[in-house]
């Protein structure tokens, strides 16, 4: 746009159309004036922009390449992981939140990362360990939407309480508050554990996990509330989990959450949603969507990546997952977009040697937003 139109323009209306702008236009744009450059550091803008923007596919893989998918428009952007990390070890999962990542190694520090601004923060563990023993968590006390912080715990699978006696004693949550810079611990009683191999989600500054009863064969959605510092049980699965069946949890329309599952008996995919969720507390679930189809086997082996699913803008679920080609050898990562029965669409973004996944995951859900990294 011509900057003589955009003066004469009321500073109200432009902000309106900025708003709907992707953001790595609005990166370009930032230099244009000193007014544009302001409004886009303004935490208001910041937020305005991010509840408007279409969720993307992120992977990495161990060259340290990073690519974003817009699966609306096929869309594909690379870039490389910061200088960083190049010295690190590889990245063992990462968790969404605003646009930030948060990098679990393999060995080491915890990196809070923003793709989009390639800004990065290292966090130093107050002890050190392997991840897998490890569940991590990303969120904000509902007082301050940027005042961020991240969580690790022992998962309940690895401890001693009164419900577990093998593992270890007394477990602790430590809590880091990314503005103070501090760590706090806490010490609970854990008569639950996290299914690891299901996705967790940050939303709306909460937590959550597909979590199960030591002691029960019951299944729920466990809760972490960053302004209490508390676990709070959401509430139970919508259908019976079958150990090899796939479940997929994720965020939905900006303060709900949605639920992907495929039975490994009948095949068949069904989605569900919450009601809505406030201050983390929800009672019920909605199907929003099932479709059989016997073509899509979200995963087929082991050491397959686990899928990634989301609901668009225009409630078409997109599921991005790892299938095995007719050569037996390599496997497609392969992006679908899935209406009321049936599959509209399919594109593969890339193709692998069977057996290799890093990390293992099909890639995340994430929004490339303008948050920045807490300094």
């Amino acid at each position: 746009m011509d900057s003589k139109v955009c003066s004469l323009l009321p500073f109200e209306l432009l902000e309106e159309i900025l708003c709907k702008v992707p953001t790595k236009s609005l990166i370009r744009l930032k230099l244009t004036c000193k007014q544009w450059l302001a409004l886009f550091k303004d935490k208001r803008f910041i937020y305005k922009h991010l509840a408007l923007l279409q969720e993307h596919i992120i992977r990495t893989n161990h060259i340290h390449m990073v690519r974003i998918i817009n699966p609306v428009n096929g869309a594909i952007s690379s870039l490389s992981l910061p200088h960083e990390f190049e010295l690190k070890s590889e990245i063992h999962a990462m968790i969404h939140c605003d646009g930030l990542m948060l990098c679990i190694l393999e060995v080491g520090p915890v990196a809070l990362w923003n793709p989009c601004l390639q800004k990065v923060r290292w966090i130093k563990p107050l002890i050190s360990s392997y991840p897998g023993c490890y569940i991590y968590g990303i969120g904000y006390d509902g007082l301050s939407r940027d005042g961020y912080k991240f969580l690790r715990f022992v998962n309940g699978v690895f401890t001693t309480n009164e419900y577990s006696n093998t593992g270890l004693d007394k477990p602790e949550v430590y809590i880091y508050d990314f503005k103070l810079d501090s760590w706090k611990i806490i010490k609970v009683s854990l008569d639950w554990h996290v299914v690891s191999r299901c996705r967790s989600v940050s939303l709306e500054g909460y937590m959550y996990w597909v979590a199960k009863w030591n002691r029960k064969r019951d299944m729920f959605i466990q809760c972490f509330n960053f302004s209490t510092e508390t676990f709070e049980p959401l509430c139970s699965l919508p259908f019976d989990y079958g150990e090899d069946d796939v479940v997929d949890l994720s965020g939905f329309k900006g303060d709900n959450l949605s639920l992907l599952h495929q039975s490994k008996e009948t095949s068949k995919i069904e989605v569900w949603v919450t009601n809505k969720v406030k201050n983390g507390a929800s009672t019920s679930w909605t199907k929003f969507f099932s479709v059989t189809d016997h073509l899509l086997v979200l995963r087929s082996v082991d050491n397959f990546a686990n899928p990634v699913h989301f609901i668009d803008k225009n409630n078409k679920i997109v599921v991005c997952c790892e299938e095995l080609v007719a050569d037996r050898n390599n496997v497609a990562v392969n992006i679908y977009l899935i209406g009321e029965g049936e599959i509209i669409r399919q594109a593969e973004i890339e193709r692998h040697q069977r057996g290799f996944s890093w990390p293992f995951v099909s890639g995340y859900a994430y929004l490339p937003s303008l948050v920045p990294v807490p300094t």
